[in-house]
């Protein structure tokens, strides 16, 4: 979400502050039992539950084969591995001509940083011969004498001329990282496009013998590291298509912290994110407030997040925003693998039918939803049910099979979900506030 303001109290929540948030927990969750032990699930929820289990699991389920490589992933990954080798040869080309200008970049934010704090000891390593640097180098100098000048005098005129200089030599700075970065949009624009497999190579794991076949006698990064005596180089490789499916990384829930501004103004931090690899899908959900500005919103969908909020009992009244828990969902599934013909995100075995989302397969592109959490899945979450994505086919007998599944890690989900959503509850909305103060009506 865009902030709308462009100065803003950066909020820095203390160690202290968290542990108080932690520590609102237990009462937070002693609230919520109450609520649900009470509360009848609204028509809405009911409604969309009901849905969700007659379109996703209208007979009972027959078991994924889990250690059974999906029946079409050889021919797809195959194919990737080939598609990959010229997309990627490119993207290499282009990276070599960003590189000079991404270290040239970092460098001048490095000067920008010490022309901040006055940081003279990176006057040493000012390239003399750089008209930048140059004069970043001048400008030290000549702060240098005025700040000993202010000393021996008090004038206060002295303290305006340091920030008039600063401010220039600061502009000086920034008017050289626009043209680097005006060369890079050129380069990029140059290069072209790279086609809808560019997403699709960054970051794959790739089939060594389909690499190596593309190549042929040619030499590049991709191609010489498709050899087995460069394994050790930029890209990931395997033997086989089934060897793929046996590569599986998964990384626990992370810790959250408080909302934060991002470098562009806008609102982030405040989640909690886990994730699963198997070959080449990428399965990641992150739980998080889903914050918006009302003016960006429907009645219908304002009525929804505060009937949200009420049924869990989170008091929030703030003119222009609205929030509400949500798990923000991502996995790289645009074509089917085993013949699926939709996916179903759901906590525990997928035979229980406990399912938060479902949705057809073959959409040509990843699975990217944000979905609010009704009070029963908030709890589910909580107490550490783990998360899984599954494919289902529909059988002709009407039954469904679940043909393979990738699941979440509870490590550490507990205690970063219940930190995080009791922070939702208690420190969250001062937060906001002071982000986004609201304006007089």
């Amino acid at each position: 979400m865009k902030q709308s303001i462009t100065t803003a109290e950066t909020l820095k929540l203390t160690t202290c502050q968290w542990q108080q948030t932690k520590k609102a927990v237990h009462k937070l969750f002693d609230r919520l039992g109450k609520i649900l032990s009470k509360q009848k699930l609204s028509e809405q929820s009911l409604l969309m539950m009901v849905t969700l289990l007659f379109a996703v699991l209208s007979k009972p389920v027959i078991g994924v084969a889990q250690d059974t490589p999906p029946a079409g992933i050889a021919a797809l990954e195959l194919e990737r591995s080939r598609l990959c080798v010229p997309v990627l040869t490119q993207l290499d080309a282009l990276n070599f001509r960003l590189q000079p200008l991404g270290i040239r970049t970092e460098r001048l934010r490095q000067i920008t940083d010490a022309i901040a704090i006055e940081d003279r000891t990176v006057m040493d390593s000012l390239n003399v011969n750089d008209p930048t640097e140059a004069a970043v180098r001048d400008w030290f100098l000549s702060d240098g004498r005025l700040a000993q000048s202010f000393v021996d005098t008090n004038q206060q005129t002295i303290q305006q001329q340091r920030v008039v200089g600063r401010e220039l030599i600061k502009g000086t700075v920034q008017a050289t990282l626009e043209g680097i970065q005006s060369e890079a949009q050129g380069l990029i624009e140059e290069a072209g496009d790279f086609g809808a497999e560019a997403n699709s190579c960054e970051g794959a794991i790739l089939i060594r013998s389909a690499v190596i076949e593309v190549c042929g006698s040619e030499q590049n990064l991709i191609c010489d590291a498709a050899k087995p005596a460069n394994s050790d180089g930029a890209y990931r490789f395997v033997d086989s298509p089934e060897d793929l499916w046996d590569v599986q990384e998964f990384r626990p829930w992370t810790s959250p912290g408080p909302l934060q501004l991002g470098p562009e103004g806008q609102i982030g931090g405040a989640s909690t994110l886990a994730f699963a690899r198997q070959g080449n899908v990428l399965f990641s959900v992150a739980f998080r407030p889903d914050i918006r500005f009302r003016t960006d919103m429907t009645p219908e969908g304002i009525q929804t997040f505060q009937t949200l909020l009420d049924s869990i009992g989170f008091e929030f009244d703030h003119p222009e925003l609205i929030y509400a828990p949500a798990l923000e969902i991502r996995a790289t599934l645009p074509e089917p693998l085993a013949e699926e013909d939709r996916y179903a995100i759901h906590f525990g075995a997928i035979e229980t039918g406990d399912i938060i989302w479902g949705g057809a397969s073959g959409t040509g592109a990843p699975i990217e939803i944000s979905i609010l959490l009704t009070p029963i899945h908030i709890v589910t979450l909580t107490q550490g049910e783990p998360l899984e994505l599954t494919a289902l086919r529909s059988l002709d007998d009407g039954s469904t099979e679940a043909l393979f599944s990738l699941g979440l890690t509870p490590v550490n989900q507990v205690s970063a979900t219940q930190a995080l959503l009791a922070y939702m509850a208690t420190q969250m909305p001062q937060d906001l506030n002071l982000l986004v103060p609201p304006r007089d009506y």
